[in-house]
């Protein structure tokens, strides 16, 4: 048997999360069309006849903001890179290569750890890839570069064989039936947030934290949740809320469909929205 940890790195919405939930064949990722969303290292597991894999979703590097959510976020990227058997560097060939790229590359030269470079989006026409060529002649030292499309699960096998071939000898690091390190209360406080940013679309700040703070059983059928959205200033306050309280309703409305079908019960989700400058201080983040 082998087993091990696998760290996905690279930039911002470069397809991390969608390519770990397709690895492991269930969402434990929350995926948006936009950079930050995933804001501490969120573990996958991949399990079969041959051993278990532990993919590390990271935060993508970020550049540009000095405000204390993005430099933690790439504080999480290199500590997520210490300590693991390998790396997957994705990279998203549909956007020109910048000052990100360039970072993370530098990163990954240093690590001395195993890597494997994967060019996602390989279900695009070539057109709609313009940094494709580009992104086949990147050099950090990989083992191998492969093309995949973790959308459409292209490939994904020669991924995890390669993986496994870089792997050592050892017992599995998780019981075959748990698919993530996330606790529930905090899978829930990812998906009320994942809808918060799909349904404010650019508004939205990136300073949102969402809170559980009660989760009951109700009956055999039926749970009660409560959930505090946390943001910055009053201004942001008010475009989550929206006018007459429909955007807090749509968010809730979407983040309760969503929990009812993962869970199979009936969910009573009441949403609060309060202000604390210093949210990402207290919550370390």
């Amino acid at each position: 048997m082998k087993s091990g940890f696998v760290v996905l790195a690279g930039r911002s919405n470069v397809g991390k999360s969608t390519l770990m939930n397709e690895l492991v064949g269930t969402k434990v990722a929350i995926v948006t069309p936009k950079p930050q969303t995933t804001r501490v290292p969120v573990r996958g597991v991949y399990n079969d006849t041959r051993g278990q894999l532990v993919f590390v979703d990271t935060p993508g590097f970020f550049l540009g903001k000095r405000d204390p959510v993005s430099e933690r976020l790439n504080e999480f990227v290199k500590e997520s890179l210490e300590g693991i058997d390998a790396i997957v560097y994705v990279m998203d060939p549909t956007r020109e290569p910048g000052a990100e790229e360039d970072a993370i590359q530098d990163i990954l030269r240093q690590t001395g750890t195993p890597i494997i470079a994967v060019v996602n989006k390989s279900d695009l026409a070539e057109t709609a890839r313009p940094a494709l060529q580009v992104m086949r002649r990147v050099d950090v030292g990989q083992i191998k570069t492969l093309e995949i499309s973790a959308k459409r699960r292209q490939d994904l096998n020669t991924l995890i064989d390669a993986l496994f071939d870089l792997m050592p000898e050892g017992e599995p690091f998780y019981p075959e039936f748990q698919l993530t390190d996330l606790s529930q209360k905090q899978w829930i406080e990812e998906l009320i947030r994942e809808k918060a940013f799909l349904n404010l679309e650019k508004e939205l700040p990136y300073t949102v934290k969402v809170e559980v703070t009660e989760l009951e059983q109700e009956g055999e059928d039926r749970r009660r949740i409560a959930a505090t959205i946390w943001t910055t200033e009053d201004r942001y306050k008010g475009m989550l809320i929206g006018a007459r309280g429909q955007m807090i309703k749509e968010i809730g409305m979407t983040a309760r469909k969503e929990l009812e079908a993962a869970t199979n019960l009936h969910i009573h989700l009441e949403l609060t929205v309060k202000v604390d400058p210093k949210w990402p201080q207290r919550f370390g983040v």
